[in-house]
């Protein structure tokens, strides 16, 4: 009457549940049709089998079931386990137990509920939102970096369509031409060009019939005033997201006084080489110590200067001051006074040429060294035939990361344009040493993770769990099993607070982390008051159960030796077994490195039904210790779930 009674309600449920039904001793006495689709068991096996057999998940958690068969609790729920199909494919469930007297007397429901579709959803679009996410991250870098170049190009750069309208100009545009970019944008390019039209329309064909850049293109243009300027072009033509069209990309300097233009554009090209220089550079070094010899050789022979220094701030006793890092000079120089001098030197904040760049965040520039009173080493720097210097800042947003010096020993007139591309190549190692920070601090947190994961995972399944996150179950033929329980533990908690029990416990316990790690043995967890460990996997090794037998032993001289120092009278109820398991990590959060089969179940029933103080085993891990221990048979004795078994005490060691 009960069966069809729970059948009638199950009928009306979606076909994904399916329930079974245990008694008081945890047999399975009912079962819906569709269970073996969560198991490996037919129908028929399932029957009169205990739980923890169907469902190894449950096992640990026969005092809950207790509880509810009791009324002491309403009920119990396992989610998002997760289990291999006969094709090998995951199938993800819950597990609901409860207690209905209206249907059942002193039994338990079981209910099964397939949830794979909806983990596999959610495992779905999470995975696409990080997609997108990083997406987005990477085109808004992207655009940012393209604008920062844009923002920063010290040539007027101006982009049109194909009908000569402006679409874009940066701020060197606006500067030469007078112009702000409201004002041009949308307007034609004859607007800022004073020779007519023809020559725009001429220009444009040019660039579509050979496809290639025009270089040194004079033309007169106007600024904002009216007034006539020189500008020599370079145009390309540039693709735009609709295939076919393209847009007209002109660079233009202002070369009215050409002598003096033709000096700069020298000078520009000296600057640019030595920003790419210094950028292929960064993006080829790993560390700043080894980038820095390479940027002093590009500044100092690209721009003619003879001595560069990096100095690196440095608190010492909460004293910040500037310290040099690094100096490079050119082989031929012979400055041994100054190269010394400036390596024991160091610069408090607004303290010469670097003290000072630290204290503002601008370039400085001193075109006389030996006259200058803010130059602290002007005696050294004459002695050495050094005349002028400059410096800038390292930095990155607003945190000055360092300042570099360069010196010559010629006298060299201020170059404000020199000190703008400075601050840029400043910025760009500031990013760099940014950079480098974080892939140290990241490798930092990497290495912490590790560790983390290391003391959850053995070292092979953790390896393993990185490289393909799956269900992992490995089959061992050979290994022994313990369990162990600190009896007198809840007496103990009667008499101190939570947190004094919480200590005791992490004491004892830390102690039995030192044991298992001295005779290389897996912990697998601990649940309450009681220890699991198991020897021989991942790794197999043949005295698998002598192994565990010695952490036995040393655990109860661990606990007799706590309560001689602490006059407590603790004691602990060990079991061991011998035999084949399954180990692995199932379900997808949270992952715990577990066993099952029918022999961690044995060494649990070992230990519940041993006495306290002792080390009861089975037949199995008699055979194993026998020659090497005093071994006491304890006869044979109910087990729940196993009937009658034979079992004996380790003593210790012959």
């Amino acid at each position: 009457m009960k069966r069809s009674k729970i059948e009638q309600i199950f009928k009306q449920k979606l076909t994904s549940i399916e329930y079974l039904v245990i008694n008081d001793t945890f047999k399975v006495v009912e079962i819906s049709s569709g269970v073996q689709n969560f198991t490996e068991f037919s129908s028929e096996a399932i029957l009169n089998k205990d739980v923890n057999e169907v469902f190894p998940e449950l096992v640990g958690v026969e005092y809950i079931l207790t509880e509810i068969l009791q009324g002491d609790r309403q009920y119990f729920d396992y989610k998002g386990i997760a289990r291999l199909t006969a094709s090998n494919s995951t199938l993800y469930l819950d597990i609901y137990i409860i207690k209905d007297d209206e249907i059942m007397s002193n039994q338990l429901l079981i209910i099964l509920e397939d949830v794979t579709e909806k983990m596999l959803l959610e495992q779905t679009l999470i995975q696409r939102n990080n997609e997108l996410e990083l997406l987005f991250s990477r085109l808004s870098a992207s655009n940012q970096y393209i604008d920062k170049i844009i923002g920063s190009m010290a040539d007027a750069l101006v982009v049109t369509n194909q009908a000569g309208k402006i679409k874009t100009i940066n701020k060197a545009a606006e500067k030469l031409f007078e112009y702000s970019e409201n004002d041009l944008i949308n307007q034609h390019i004859s607007t800022i060009i004073s020779d007519n039209q023809d020559q725009v329309k001429i220009i444009s064909e040019k660039l579509i019939s050979t496809g290639e850049s025009l270089a040194d293109i004079e033309l007169i243009c106007k600024t904002k005033t009216g007034q006539p300027i020189n500008v020599a072009f370079s145009c390309s033509n540039i693709p735009t997201e609709i295939p076919g069209i393209k847009d007209y990309l002109y660079i233009g300097r202002d070369i009215t006084d050409k002598q003096k233009i033709e000096q700069e554009r020298k000078r520009v090209e000296k600057r640019l080489f030595a920003q790419y220089f210094i950028s292929r550079v960064l993006s080829n070094s790993v560390t700043l110590k080894q980038a820095l010899p390479k940027i002093f050789l590009s500044i100092c022979e690209s721009l003619s200067w003879d001595i560069g220094e990096f100095w690196m701030p440095e608190i010492n006793n909460e004293n910040c001051y500037l310290k040099c890092l690094d100096i490079w000079f050119k082989p031929y120089l012979k400055i041994p006074e100054f190269i010394e001098v400036s390596k024991q030197t160091v610069f408090q904040l607004g303290e010469g040429l670097p003290g000072k760049v630290w204290q503002t965040g601008t370039p400085q520039w001193s075109s006389d060294l030996i006259n200058d009173r803010n130059f602290v080493r002007s005696q050294v720097a004459a002695n050495a035939g050094i005349a002028s210097a400059f410096a800038f800042p390292i930095q990155y947003e607003n945190e000055i990361l360092g300042v570099m010096s360069f010196f010559s020993r010629q006298w060299q007139e201020c170059d404000e344009h020199l000190l703008q591309t400075m601050l840029t190549i400043g910025n760009q190692i500031g990013q760099f040493i940014q950079r480098e920070r974080a892939e140290l601090a990241l490798r930092f947190e990497q290495e912490q993770t590790e560790h983390l994961l290391l003391n959850i995972l053995p070292y092979k399944i953790a390896q393993r769990l990185k490289r393909h996150p799956s269900t992992i179950a490995d089959y061992f033929s050979q290994v022994s099993v313990m369990f162990a329980d600190i009896v007198g533990f809840t007496e103990l908690s009667s008499r101190v607070s939570a947190t004094e029990l919480v200590e005791i416990l992490n004491e004892i316990f830390s102690e039995f982390d030192q044991l298992a790690e001295k005779h290389n043995l897996e912990k697998i967890k601990t649940i309450g008051d009681a220890y699991m460990v198991v020897a021989g996997l991942p790794k197999a090794r043949p005295d698998h159960a002598v192994a565990i037998a010695e952490m036995a032993l040393d655990m109860q001289a661990t606990i007799a030796q706590y309560n001689e120092e602490t006059n407590n009278s603790l004691s602990i109820r060990i079991g061991i077994n011998s035999g084949d398991v399954v180990a692995g990590v199932i379900g997808t959060k949270k992952f715990t490195y577990d066993l099952w089969g029918d022999t961690v179940n044995i060494a649990s029933r070992m230990e519940s039904h041993g006495l306290p103080g002792k080390i009861q085993i089975t037949e199995t891990t008699y055979q194993y210790l026998r020659d090497r221990y005093l071994l006491e048979p304890r006869g044979y004795i109910e087990i729940k779930g196993k009937g009658e078994m034979l079992t004996y005490f380790l003593k210790g060691r012959i």
